[in-house]
């Protein structure tokens, strides 16, 4: 049998896991001409569910465009992976080459062909300047819509700031306010950023889209499909299993597939039986495989946010009270302030409600492990 689970890249049918309230919703609010701004921490399956989303809308009919601007380093490339999007959603790379430029007079599409007669899509800006306005690349979406209308994803959203950030900013919302033939969906992982985008008042995107935090899966949903994974792929399982590899991974559906994966490969070596036993083999191979990157990690924070980290294993409320930096020695109180700020900056911690967590849980069970 294969491995049942996958981690680590954006899945698809067998291995995505519910969110159908979510795909209703947003095939609901997208086919409506609603523009979306998706955020939750990274690794709770972000991407996966909008690529089904679009998969789907496109069996309707739907022309789809996904860029992730995380890939995204100039205004050339986004302009070169904008056209390769849209020209996609076409019959033929001719047919789309010659539509485009014959609505594209600044910034026209080039098209090599690779050594397997593929089309590689590059750009000419006609005046030589790259800093050209970008406005016809964005118009293009609204000025191909015919009968229905396109859905544009732009993910990690807030990484525009590579692109001269607000400028760039004003000019994509000068575009897209007049779109009436286009829904977008923006998304993004650092969460603070993304929103300053859309909730500040001197933001150009101020108000633009529906705010969605996506939250995580409920466990009662994670269990059926823990169960049913180990279950059809031969592997007795223990009762309380599925449940501990969720508590450990915190329901975080990235690291609830990978430590599944871990222990359905370790289970294979025991006699197709997965128990408590198996279990912490599992985890404790994952951290060794992570040691050296963990350690990278560890090694680049300063003193006091080391020390921030291995009280927050501990205790993770009421972390700017005295009793709290008495206890771990983290005195002044203003200290403990400045480096969780860096720590939810760097993507180590995010913060829920009234607590601090670990990112990657198994970050945490390795300080636990190594440092404590």
């Amino acid at each position: 049998m294969n491995n049942p689970f996958r981690y680590g890249i954006a899945v698809d049918e067998p291995y995505f896991i519910d969110r159908e309230q979510e795909m209703r919703d947003f095939t609901k609010w997208l086919k409506s001409g609603q523009s979306l701004v998706v955020y939750s921490p990274r690794r709770y399956g972000k991407t996966s569910l909008i690529l089904k989303v679009l998969k789907n809308l496109r069996k309707e009919g739907y022309n789809t465009v996904y860029i992730d601007f995380f890939k995204v380093n100039s205004r050339r490339r986004f302009a070169e992976m904008y056209y390769s999007e849209i020209m996609k959603q076409m019959p033929s790379w001719e047919k789309a080459l010659k539509k485009i430029s014959g609505l594209t007079k600044k910034i026209r599409p080039v098209i090599s062909l690779d050594n397997q007669g593929l089309p590689n899509v590059s750009v000419r800006f006609e005046d030589g300047a790259e800093n050209e306005d970008l406005s016809e690349v964005f118009d293009l979406p609204q000025k191909l819509a015919e009968r229905k209308s396109w859905i544009v994803v732009f993910d990690e959203f807030q990484d525009i700031a590579r692109l001269n950030g607000e400028n760039f900013e004003k000019e994509l919302r000068a575009s897209v306010i007049q779109h009436s033939k286009v829904s977008y969906v923006f998304m993004g992982s650092e969460m603070h950023i993304l929103l300053n985008i859309f909730t500040h008042k001197n933001r150009a995107f101020y108000q633009f889209g529906k705010l969605y935090e996506l939250k995580k899966i409920p466990s009662v949903i994670l269990v059926e499909y823990l169960e049913n994974g180990f279950n059809k792929s031969g592997i007795k399982l223990m009762p309380g299993i599925p449940d501990k590899i969720i508590e450990i991974c915190e329901a975080i559906p990235h690291y609830v597939q990978y430590l599944a994966s871990g222990a359905w490969e370790e289970a294979q070596e025991n006699n197709c039986i997965l128990d408590e036993d198996v279990l912490e083999n599992a985890i404790a191979r994952i951290i060794m495989n992570q040691n050296d990157y963990f350690m990278m990690q560890y090694e680049k924070l300063t003193a006091h946010q080391q020390r921030v980290l291995l009280a927050i294993c501990e205790e993770n409320r009421n972390i700017y009270t005295t009793e709290f930096a008495e206890r771990f020695h983290l005195t002044p109180v203003s200290s403990t302030q400045r480096s969780v700020q860096r720590l939810l900056k760097d993507g180590i911690l995010s913060r829920n409600a009234d607590s601090y967590n670990f990112n990657d849980p198994f970050l945490r069970l390795w300080i636990r492990k190594i440092m404590i």
